[in-house]
């Protein structure tokens, strides 16, 4: 057999030589491509910022709209060198299908435009910043990219923070302490506020932490202090703060393609209290999908019911996407100076709120197992759908206090009105005040008795995984149960032929004990630093434990000790005291150390 040509071979061998350094280098390039990224993306963001958040000169805001377009020309630049060195190519246009998506529509508008100006003109838009070449579309649309890349480099460094060796309790508060603090930054922006006003980083950092609590108090009113940047900013945070920023960022993970770690799905599966792994990705998808489906019908409906022909189509449809996000997601933040006192009559509105609250309260599991049913079992041969016991249990106690609260508020507080009028506000008052903070009613001028009832109905709160806080429905429904059997003398807990078991009951005991404690210690610490009834100040501070965000009217008159501590019990309540207490000790797995039992110990 003749023998190859010796050229040939050297070119094999240069090829294969070649390959080799290939993927030697590629790593290396791509690692490079990534630090790059990320410091654009750290430009990118200072762009935006300066733009929108800052008062700048038109000649600065033409330098900053080239520079915008230049990132994301740069954005593809660098989403075909990594499809150059990635080994698997096919694999990684499948896994990052957004960016692919993005980046051909970029491309596809960029070849448009340099069709429609001609290359002279588009390159002459960079050298001479005389020339207005681009259109607005095209400088908003790249700045749109932008948000979406940074969105994207977010939720990457999600993953890397999730890798982290914290407990999921540490990373959960972690989250909630950076997403409050980029808030207060983003709310200190000029532009930010309304013309005229200013906003110290006090007020900023209490709006923030409401705002990402969920809770609803305010120390300026949110309509006119602050612009439509500030409001949006606002109506943000709510969003992130009533989904959690874990499940927000877990989502987009998996719709931008970057998939879930493992030690992302346990932590997800320690806050949602799941038993399979397998069930993370189902939640999610189910939480995103009922809060936007929720949202988008309480805000139709909402735009249908307003009586105000004075508002414009842009205004009325603004009005129903923020009062339903913010009734939804429980944070009771509205753009009326008087929430919706002045709505008091306009049952349609009234109601609707309510009904998102009530529906936000419940938790993400109890409203995918109304929806869709997790557990069956076969009853006399028939498919029969039976909900779990949390869930039971949940709509149990949520029924009694919806319907106990409205019958004790109609009876204990008088109110002019006919019976229907009395009827629709003890009822909205007793939603409300498990974590909501809407009022059509003025609270200050409620009776003691009542107000005695809206701070029980503060303590007990919602349900948990919801967007609300309070000790949770599920903690009053254990003790409860607990009690029945205590005094029935039983040796265990029995809820709906199930027995409960008592590292369930101790969590309830510890939660209701510590509640009890933080609330007394909150509320002596306001006495100290604050000159008004103890009452309002006790009411605030449940308040604010609750995440509730209803007030006797004195949150804007507190001092900065005053609202330092009600912050502080805003972003507890919201975290949740078996979180903060896990976050604290951190337990240790790996040492477990049993004791003897004791059972000669009496109690009561």
């Amino acid at each position: 057999m003749d023998k190859e040509n010796p050229q040939l071979e050297e070119i094999k061998g240069f090829w294969k030589d070649l390959k080799i350094k290939y993927y030697q280098w590629s790593d290396q390039v791509i690692k490079a491509v990534n630090i790059s990224l990320m410091i654009v993306s750290v430009v990118a963001l200072t762009s935006l910022v300066l733009q929108y958040g800052f008062f700048i000169s038109p000649r600065l805001d033409h330098i900053l709209e080239r520079l915008n377009v230049m990132i994301v020309l740069y954005y593809v630049l660098q989403f075909f060198l990594k499809i150059v060195f990635s080994p698997q190519k096919k694999e990684y246009i499948k896994q990052h299908w957004f960016e692919t998506t993005l980046v051909a529509l970029i491309v596809l508008k960029t070849v448009l435009v340099v069709h429609e100006l001609g290359l002279t003109q588009f390159r002459d838009y960079f050298a001479n910043l005389n020339v207005q070449a681009l259109t607005r579309l095209s400088i908003v649309g790249a700045q749109v990219v932008i948000i979406l890349s940074i969105i994207s480099g977010a939720v990457r460094l999600n993953r890397r923070v999730a890798s982290l060796k914290f407990h999921p309790a540490q990373t959960l508060i972690l989250s909630f302490l950076l997403v409050i603090l980029v808030g207060t930054a983003l709310l200190m922006l000029p532009k930010a506020v309304a013309a005229g006003k200013s906003l110290s980083f006090l007020d900023a950092l209490f709006t923030a932490t409401s705002a990402t609590c969920v809770t609803g108090l305010i120390v300026v009113d949110t309509g006119t202090h602050f612009s439509l940047l500030g409001q949006l900013i606002i109506l943000t945070l709510i969003q992130i703060g009533g989904l959690g920023i874990m499940t927000l960022s877990s989502f987009l993970a998996l719709f931008f393609g970057s998939g879930m770690a493992i030690r992302e799905r346990i932590m997800l599966q320690e806050m949602f209290n799941l038993e399979r792994l397998g069930a993370i990705v189902r939640l999610l998808r189910g939480v995103v999908l009922i809060t936007f489906v929720v949202e988008s019908i309480g805000a139709v409906l909402l735009f249908l019911s307003w009586n105000r022909p004075d508002w414009s189509l842009s205004h009325r449809i603004y009005q129903s996407v923020f009062h339903s996000i913010s009734a939804f997601c429980n944070a009771g933040f509205s753009l009326n100076s008087d929430s919706l006192m002045g709505y008091s009559s306009n049952y349609s509105v009234v109601l609707i709120v309510a009904g998102l609250i009530i529906i936000g309260g419940l938790g993400f599991v109890v409203m995918i197992d109304v929806t869709r049913g997790k557990i069956f079992e076969y009853s006399d041969r028939r498919k029969v759908k039976r909900f779990s016991v949390h869930t039971r249990l949940v709509l149990i106690v949520t029924g009694s206090l919806l319907i106990g609260g409205t019958f004790v508020f109609l009876l204990i507080e008088p109110m002019e009105g006919n019976w229907l009028y009395r009827l629709v506000q003890s009822f909205f008052s007793s939603v409300t005040a498990r974590t909501a903070g809407f009022n059509t009613i003025d609270i200050s001028l409620l009776t003691t008795p009542t107000v005695l009832l809206l701070m029980l109905l503060m303590f007990i709160g919602a349900s948990p995984g919801s967007t609300g806080g309070g000790i949770k429905t599920t903690t009053l429904g254990i003790l409860i149960a607990s009690f029945i059997s205590i005094i029935r003398g039983k040796h265990r807990i029995e809820l709906y032929k199930r027995s409960i078991s008592f590292t369930i009951l101790n969590r309830a005991l510890v939660v209701f004990a510590f509640s009890i404690t933080f609330i007394m210690l909150g509320a002596f610490f306001l006495s100290l630093t604050e000159q008004t009834n103890f009452l309002n100040l006790l009411f605030e501070e449940v308040s604010a434990f609750g995440t509730v965000g209803l007030s006797r009217g004195i949150t804007g008159a507190l001092s900065g000790f005053g609202k330092l501590i009600i912050i502080v019990s805003m972003f507890v309540g919201r975290v949740g005291v078996l979180t903060l207490a896990f976050a604290i000790t951190t337990p240790k797995e790996h040492l477990r150390v049993e004791y003897p039992q004791e059972r000669n110990v009496m109690v009561g």
